[in-house]
């Protein structure tokens, strides 16, 4: 069978943005991004930093597993660090700086201001340079979502009522989402740790906002949930990535643990599966050798 090509996995992409498209077996997209460091052993925080290394990482691994799709972001506090919020970048996963504190009111939501930060800007520039890359890979980006960013505004005491905090973030996700769209982006994957629990409407409203900017650009919003969490909420702003056996009857995702070792066979395609990612990022530890040998038996089961 002669491999799909970038071109066709972006034009499916576009598909998913409009629950359209004729059944196909998924892309193999598992959520693949601080483990490139170890291409050049870098430690991670100086990779992130720097979009020529980390094109140069994210290519290397790309190219050595054989995947159709590349992650120039994962969830890591960027979005908070775009909003100027102090937070150590010194490690990996970024933690908060203790005591730091975050007023919406007094944001800015402007990419100029946003762009200031160099993680964020790295992360804008790599799919920029993917974009213009004759490999053609599915250029994809991992935000956090919602739920999880009101979760993080609030252990910074964010004022302001539910409504008020996630209008806020539905704007800032929009304006994030736009300047990856416009570099290039083909995937965006909004990835929760936290249910929205009694604020779900507001989360609905954040969550439409931002899958409108994205579907604007024939973008599809897949909504990701970690793993621990319990009778997730699949609404129709986002493009459900599912983890049991009970898909919906529209397009959609599967999500599979960030374990490599525990990833199994890929669905057939008979149905509406279009993109098998993972739950959260895989560890930036793992090592590159385990790591080829499960992905090569995945797509060896697939073909």
């Amino acid at each position: 069978m002669e491999p799909i090509t970038g071109a066709l996995w972006r034009r499916r992409m576009q598909e998913l943005a409009r629950n359209a498209g004729k059944p196909h077996a998924p892309m193999f997209a598992p959520l693949l991004f601080a483990v490139a460091a170890q291409i050049e052993a870098l430690p991670v925080p100086e990779m992130v930093g720097n979009a020529t290394r980390l094109r140069k990482n994210l290519s290397e691994l790309r190219r050595m597993l054989g995947l159709p799709a590349v992650f120039c972001a994962a969830p890591s506090l960027i979005e908070l660090e775009a909003l100027g919020v102090p937070v150590n970048a010194a490690v990996w996963p970024p933690q908060a700086v203790p005591g730091a504190t975050f007023d919406p009111a007094a944001a800015s939501l402007e990419p100029e201001a946003l762009l200031d930060s160099p993680r964020f800007a790295a992360a804008v520039d790599v799919v920029r340079q993917f974009a213009a890359d004759s490999a053609e890979p599915v250029i994809a980006v991992a935000l956090t979502g919602p739920a999880t960013l009101a979760a993080q505004l609030r252990l910074l005491n964010a004022a302001g009522d539910d409504e008020t905090l996630y209008e806020f973030i539905g704007r800032l996700l929009a304006v994030l989402l736009r300047l990856y769209a416009e570099a290039g982006a083909n995937l965006i994957q909004l990835h929760e740790s936290q249910l929205p629990g009694a604020a779900e409407e507001y989360w609905k409203g954040a969550l439409g906002t931002a899958g409108n900017v994205a579907r604007f650009h024939r973008i599809p919003p897949v909504l990701v949930y970690s793993e621990d969490l319990a009778t997730p909420v699949w609404p129709m702003q986002a493009v459900p990535a599912i983890a049991g056996d009970k898909p919906p009857p529209r397009a959609h995702a599967y999500a599979w643990a960030s374990a490599p070792e525990r990833w199994q066979a890929l669905p057939g395609g008979q149905k509406n599966e279009r993109v098998v990612t993972t739950a959260t990022e895989v560890p930036a530890d793992f090592p590159l050798a385990e790591l080829l040998g499960q992905v090569k038996r995945v797509l060896a089961v697939a073909a």
